[in-house]
């Protein structure tokens, strides 16, 4: 549908999600032509700063940045700022080393691989390399490529027989993106391993894209659009984390590292790169019931708790026009409401209309014809722009009738945090303030638990709430989001007893081009709307988590394990890519 002259762009809202996938490294393979077939992991290609380090910290040195023979009397305290962990007790240089050992080695199907590194660090491939030499890592690798051109640094080193050489590799005849790179190299490796000259066997005479493993940090290196879209095929998303305090630098941003907090990510990316098929993208949704004791597994739910972005919406766009946020009787146009219901609740992936499978779905959920069960609805999100905007959302797509209350937190100031409905007339209302101003839904949960009526306005009079959520306890309550961390908090005393995760991809989308994080119960699977509701019937046959969901961890705890107290020479953190 084209839109009239002047009338306003679609935006996404800022939302729940958060910079961070797993707490753990996540790793899968996208679908691609002759996938069935199962071609093996040929090359490994490494990010440097927050994957192999948890962040690059660097001296002021010209020399380490140049000179292919850099020596240093403070390498191995440089190394050890760099790659070793205060959040785990063991030596992550040593379990670096031991996971770069076996992905060369490669497996019965690949007698060995080829790694390399691919950074945009602007100090350049040498100061990478010494980097990695000072760390005694360097000799896994074959080649370091920079895609940060600076005056004086060469962007690529490769190893060959006589040792570490200078050359110029071919990122000026390719877009600047990792996805382009690593077609490229496929296409021309020894334009990117110039040792293929003189050692043959170094790689196969044919190498395929799928044949390419890249290990990175920065979740928009998977994938570029454009009139020119590349995807890699076989990822590991390193997890992003900020340090509360990390050594004595005090509060540190967007750091990251295999290994540096979960010690089970070198033998899953080693797995991975063994038997990546087993680690398919799996758009289903995926329902399990977890931590709760043999009396409380069979207690039916009562409530259902919906997230709104990329679990309702497939991408949430927002209208810009401030009334939405304020006024409950806020209507759009004939066409923005239409544009605004199919670009966020409609699937271009499936047929048939998933608006009406919603309806269908909430209207079994709330008054089960099956089991005669009633249950209670609601929606909990972080969305800036308030629960009045998200009513009006659902509301153009007639979806709001069977919600109780709409919560949305970090919403801005003066902006309603809360709307529930009383009878048939939506009301706003204030969120219990501790809440309401941060963005973690199990605080929220804990909230609700301890008094319901603060959540549910209308329990206040002679609602029905009062009596579907007579005596809620946590088994009660099915979650239903695409945050795997709101599934999962780091609280050990607080968990979430019955989870629904919905699937979280990265695609183009209409005429917005390629979008990250996308979602939506049922986008990509019909079957989904059947499994929830199946789920919440008898959540007790559910029992199994889905594979390779990561729980979260406490990133500002120390293991206590760090002997680098005293800073011999200044370091300083080296430019990274920022997370989007």
């Amino acid at each position: 549908m084209s839109l009239p002259s002047g009338s306003p762009s679609l935006d996404r809202t800022p939302s729940a999600h958060s910079r961070f996938t797993t707490a753990a490294v996540w790793c899968f393979e996208r679908p691609f032509e002759g996938q069935d077939i199962r071609p093996p992991v040929r090359v490994v290609i490494f990010d440097c700063d927050e994957t192999l380090t948890l962040s690059t910290f660097l001296p002021h040195d010209d020399d380490l940045r140049s000179k292919l023979d850099w020596e240093s009397q403070w390498a191995d305290y440089i190394a050890a700022m760099n790659f070793e962990s205060p959040f785990v007790v063991s030596s992550r240089r040593a379990r670096l080393a031991e996971m770069l050992r076996e992905l060369v080695k490669g497996n019965r199907r690949v007698p060995g691989r080829t790694l390399a590194v691919l950074t945009r660090n602007n100090s350049g491939a040498i100061a990478c390399l010494n980097l990695l030499r000072a760390a005694k890592l360097d000799s896994f690798f074959s080649a370091v490529w920079g895609m940060s051109p600076s005056i004086g640094v060469p962007l690529g080193v490769y190893r060959s027989a006589s040792g570490w050489k200078i050359f110029e590799p071919p990122f000026h005849s390719i877009p600047d993106h990792k996805a382009h790179v690593l077609h490229s190299i496929a296409e021309n490796p020894g334009s990117w391993f110039p040792q293929l000259s003189e050692d043959v066997g170094l790689l196969p005479g044919t190498l395929r894209p799928e044949e390419i493993l890249l290990v990175d940090d920065v979740r928009t290196n998977f994938q570029c659009g454009g009139s020119t879209p590349k995807k890699v095929f076989r990822c590991c998303k390193v997890a992003r984390y900020d340090a509360p305090s990390f050594r004595d630098m005090g509060f540190v941003r967007d750091m990251g590292g295999i290994g540096a907090h979960n010690e089970e990510d070198y033998k899953t990316l080693t797995d991975f790169a063994n038997r990546p098929w087993a680690f398919k993208v799996d758009d289903r949704v995926h329902c399990w019931q977890s931590n709760l004791e043999p009396a409380e597994s069979t207690l039916p739910v009562k409530l259902v708790i919906f997230d709104l972005d990329g679990a309702l919406t497939l991408y949430t766009f927002m209208p810009e026009d401030s009334a939405c946020s304020t006024d409950l009787f806020f209507s759009a146009d004939d066409i923005l409401h239409h544009r605004f219901v199919e670009y966020n609740f409609e699937t271009p992936y499936l047929e048939g209309n998933r608006v009406a499978k919603l309806k269908q779905l909430f209207d079994c959920l709330c008054d089960d014809p099956e089991t005669g069960e009633r249950r209670v609805l609601a929606i909990l999100t972080v969305n800036e722009a308030g629960a009045v905007a998200v009513l009006n959302l659902l509301r153009m797509a007639g979806l709001a009738d069977r919600f109780s209350a709409i919560w949305t937190l970090s919403a801005r100031s003066g902006l309603p945090g809360g709307v529930y409905k009383e009878v048939n007339e939506w009301k706003t209302f204030s969120l219990p303030q501790q809440e309401a101003e941060g963005h973690l839904k199990h605080h929220v949960l804990e909230s609700v638990l301890k008094d319901p009526a603060a959540w549910f306005p209308q329990m206040s009079g002679d609602a029905p709430e009062n009596r579907l959520l007579a005596g809620l306890s946590l088994p009660h309550i099915v979650l239903v989001d695409d945050e795997r961390e709101n599934l999962n908090p780091s609280q050990e005393e607080f968990q979430v007893g019955r989870h629904c995760r919905v699937a979280s991809y990265d695609d183009e989308y209409r005429d917005q081009g390629l979008l990250w994080r996308m979602g939506g119960l049922g986008a990509r699977d019909t079957e989904d709307y059947q499994a929830l509701q199946s789920f919440v019937r008898q959540p007790w046959h559910f029992n199994e988590a889905p594979a390779r969901l990561t729980s979260s961890f406490n990133f500002g705890e120390l293991s206590g394990h760090d002997s680098h107290d005293t800073h011999p020479i200044p370091l300083q953190r080296s430019k990274t890519e920022e997370e989007t």
